[in-house]
């Protein structure tokens, strides 16, 4: 498997500590993560991007980067190789117009699929692949149901569309492989316009943090210079936030972590405005019992 950690916030923002520095720093999980790492990010709403087919825990330029990038929204990615070979191509997180995108998980099988994915997928949008992932597939599959929304992959999304349309490529995957028999997709989604990002979770765990214990970042935050109620310090659900940190494991004790359920996707649009909501029928117990047999086995 890989590990996805994506970061939105109202100021730009270093990611040293989240990425090299906390106790749990992804360059830290990429131990058990070598097979490749990329890092994406905006500046001025103009995405760039980052990857390499190495460790992260030993690639100097991981660290150079970590150090580097100052900006209101990342995703950044270690890899754990199922489909795909260990390349740069195959490295995530994926880039397209403005769009960026990383997943954790894998469908198994997806020898079975990939016609039908690949049909799903436009035709001047498929010119665009470079590797030979099933997730790059699935982000130009995305694209493709965004453009059918009616935002192209050069524009942002306005509201929560993106969430919206996130969810019907989940739920069009797992139908797919249902279909063709396949085993329970893993299908750990994360992804942004620059502005909007939304993540959803199915098969592995998903956390996200709204909220810290304490902030070493307070000096720098306008809010707190003028005496306003800081939200990041209070619990928050349906309301507008000034951050949220998303990954696959708590990655500092200064964060507070709670979970995403199975077959909920959350979000953060343009205004800051964060939303959750279920995308499948079944329920988060009906979910994590299906995919328990399969936890360990990619």
């Amino acid at each position: 498997m890989c590990r996805l950690f994506g970061f939105r916030s109202s100021m730009d923002v270093g990611v040293h500590h989240s990425l090299v520095l906390a106790e749990n720093a992804l360059a830290m999980q990429s131990q058990k993560h070598p097979d490749g790492w990329g890092i994406g990010y905006y500046e001025a709403d103009f995405p760039i991007l980052r990857r390499s087919a190495s460790s992260a825990f030993v690639d100097r330029d991981f660290r150079q980067m970590a150090r580097f990038v100052r900006s209101p929204t990342v995703i950044a990615h270690i890899r754990a190789a199922t489909v795909g070979r260990i390349a740069i191509e195959n490295a995530h997180p994926f880039q397209l117009g403005r769009w960026i995108f990383a997943h954790n998980g894998t469908v198994q099988n997806f020898d079975q699929i990939e016609a039908e994915v690949l049909a799903g997928i436009d035709p001047d949008l498929r010119i665009h692949i470079a590797g030979n992932t099933d997730s790059e597939r699935m982000f130009h599959l995305f694209l493709s149901f965004l453009r059918r929304a009616g935002v192209e992959y050069h524009e942002q999304a306005p509201g929560n569309l993106a969430a919206d349309v996130l969810g019907q490529t989940v739920r069009w995957l797992k139908q797919l492989a249902e279909k063709k028999g396949c085993p329970p997709p893993i299908l750990n989604f994360l992804v942004t316009d620059g502005r909007t990002m939304a993540a959803s979770r199915l098969g592995r765990d998903l956390l996200f943090s709204t909220q810290k214990r304490f902030c070493g970042k307070m000096e720098e935050c306008g809010k707190w210079q003028q005496g306003a109620e800081l939200p990041c310090m209070n619990p928050l659900r349906e309301s507008v936030i000034n951050h949220i940190l998303i990954a696959s494991e708590p990655i500092s004790a200064d964060d507070v972590w709670e979970q995403v359920d199975e077959g909920e996707i959350l979000s953060i649009d343009a205004h800051f405005k964060f939303h959750r909501h279920r995308i499948l029928k079944e329920s988060h117990q009906e979910l994590s019992e299906r995919y328990a047999p399969f936890a360990m086995r990619v």
